[in-house]
């Protein structure tokens, strides 16, 4: 019998190529969450209907995965000689170009389809749009009184305003404490204080429960903290068990996640709020953790170049698989007048969809994107500075 290979300590300073296999399986779940429905004519339909309803955990995938990388790279720089410069320099350069260059070609495009602006959408430019938006929907649509196909859904931001608000209180408590396990207790308390607060919420305020537990940090707070427990228990002493484990709590979050997704499928289910939003956390936990060992089941699958491809530009494919939704459901409904069928409708109506997000996302990141990553050697950390002068002197 073959022996089993040791689990090494994991190289963090690495870049973890399958997490990009990760994030496509996230950015997926999502498209397929806002895409995809409508026809409802038969058992498996509805069941494949029923599981792409379901997609929206893909964001939570997301917040888990941004809790483990960003709290490693604060965690691992935390003694660095300009800490927060440096992270806020290089969180910049990722995330504003194309966030701000999907606004910019809003504002340009509104002279052609006179969009109606309310001042308080302004506020998504500095990311706490989602606070104004829970006490309005109508923030989360740009309308277009003349062509009404033209109108720009940006309800997905409000993801994006959790994540920055996350990026800016996170980093100085890392920084503060630094010790590791100190973290950790600090992280599990809140994990704990953020089921809390979405129970309290469901009892006491069921009827904005929904709408303010979703989409506001003090309720999200665990879903990306169980992103920064993995990054500290992983560089701890046991992180080979912790590695090992990864598995079986991916599959005992599926174990206990998918009987109550199939018994309560509404995200509104007070079920779904508080203990569903907790059992995804883990679950993605466990699916992260699972896929850092190059020699995994779901390294392997995640490395897959078809994932790898569609991780690389997920975040921008993110950003602008919304923004012209209402412009598709019109082409759906032109579709089913000429094939009526709704279901063949659909699926062309999803192919196109998809790749035109796939290609503007490509196209933003190659043509515009990737300059502005360029520049993140001008922030290079001092271990990043260190290596590159011993490299230099040893030669």
């Amino acid at each position: 019998m073959p022996e089993i290979p040791p689990f090494h300590p994991i190289d963090f300073k690495m870049r973890f190529p399958a997490l990009d296999g990760i994030r496509a399986l996230a950015v997926t779940m999502v498209f397929l969450c806002h895409y995809g429905g409508g026809s409802h004519g038969g058992f498996i339909l509805q069941m494949l209907n029923r599981i792409r309803w379901n997609g929206w955990v893909g964001v939570d995938l997301f917040f888990v995965l941004s809790g483990f990388l960003i709290t490693g790279i604060l965690f691992d720089t935390r003694a660095d000689s300009h800490f927060f410069k440096r992270f806020f320099a290089r969180r910049s350069l990722r995330i504003f170009p194309v966030f701000y260059l999907a606004c910019t070609i809003l504002l340009l495009l509104t002279p052609i389809f006179h969009y109606q602006w309310h001042w308080l959408q302004l506020t998504f430019l500095v990311y706490v749009g989602n606070f104004f938006g829970n006490y309005d929907f109508s923030l989360y649509e740009i309308v277009s009184p003349t062509h009404p196909a033209a109108n720009v859904l940006i309800g997905h931001f409000w993801s994006l305003c959790v994540e920055e608000q996350f990026y800016l209180l996170w980093p100085l408590i890392v920084w503060t404490v630094r010790d590791r396990i100190r973290l950790l207790w600090i992280s599990v308390g809140i994990c704990l204080l953020a089921l809390v607060l979405r129970l309290a919420m469901c009892l006491l305020f069921p009827a904005y429960a929904e709408t303010w537990i979703i989409r506001t940090l003090p309720f999200r707070m665990d879903t990306l903290l169980f992103g920064a427990i993995l990054a500290l228990v992983l560089r701890g002493p046991r992180s080979d068990s912790w590695q090992k484990s990864c598995k079986w709590i991916f599959l005992a979050g599926l174990a206990l996640g998918i009987p109550l997704f199939i018994e309560v499928p509404d995200i509104t289910s007070p079920w779904i709020l508080t203990l569903g939003l907790t059992i995804v956390a883990v679950t993605s936990f466990g699916l992260i953790g699972a896929t850092l060992r190059s020699d995994s089941r779901a390294f392997r699958f995640f490395y897959l170049k078809p994932l790898r491809t569609l991780g690389k530009y997920s975040y921008g494919f993110y950003i602008y698989h919304m923004l012209f939704a209402l412009a598709f459901v019109r082409l759906l409904i032109v579709l089913t007048q000429w094939t009526h069928s709704l279901a063949l409708s659909g699926l062309i109506e999803l192919g196109c969809a998809f790749s035109a997000s796939f290609l503007v996302a490509k196209l933003s990141y190659d043509l515009f994107e990737v300059r502005f990553l360029s520049q993140k050697t001008h922030f290079e950390y001092d271990s990043e500075l260190e290596e590159r002068r011993h490299a230099f002197t040893t030669k």
